[in-house]
């Protein structure tokens, strides 16, 4: 059982990545994204709002010879001992999502990865490592005055209400490749 209300998002690293069959491009943030008040409950709501509402249904690293051999695990282990690494991880995640799109369906997208405090799983409080994308745009309008009259702006962005796919990865059962939960709406 997980709880996230009192998850802190200590860090957030935004970066887009593309479909490597398509020859879509991969760009990597060179610094952490400076969050503020304003966009903290916004981006907390969109990163978590479908793991509230999604049965729990537990996942873990694995490879058929040991841990140590899957990027993904030596990559969470990396930054749950070493904190301050994670905006160096996440080039490394998002590189490693990149190497990985050959399929012509993966859409490209931004990819943001979080460290997260405070989190609660089976009455422990622990940290984790948030990945997520958002594949969609969508159309909005924006709307400013020209002297007598108000104009239409067609903008496009993504929706707050729809995460396109997320993952959490629980710094809680290492040795068995940690406790991931993960999300798709596709």
């Amino acid at each position: 059982m997980i709880n996230l209300f009192n998850t802190h998002i200590d860090s957030l690293s935004i970066h887009r990545v593309g479909n490597k069959s398509r020859n879509e491009a991969i760009f990597l943030s060179e610094q952490p994204y400076r969050l503020n008040d304003e966009i903290v409950p916004l981006i907390k709501e969109y990163f978590f709002k479908p793991f509230r509402e999604k049965e729990e249904n537990y996942y873990q690293f694995a490879h058929e010879v040991d841990l140590d051999y899957n990027d993904m695990y030596k990559f969470a282990s990396e930054v749950f001992d070493n904190p301050s690494t994670i905006h160096e991880a996440s080039k490394k995640i998002t590189n490693h999502l990149f190497e990985q799109s050959n399929h012509p369906h993966i859409k490209n997208g931004e990819v943001y990865v979080t460290y997260l405090t405070n989190l609660n799983i089976d009455n422990n409080v622990v940290d984790a490592i948030g990945i997520f994308k958002s594949e969609l745009q969508a159309d909005f309008l924006q709307f400013e005055e020209k002297a007598s009259s108000l104009e239409m702006i067609l903008q496009q962005g993504i929706n707050l209400n729809k995460l396109d796919k997320g993952c959490l990865i629980f710094n809680y059962k290492k040795e068995e490749g940690y406790k991931i939960l993960t999300v798709d709406r596709s």
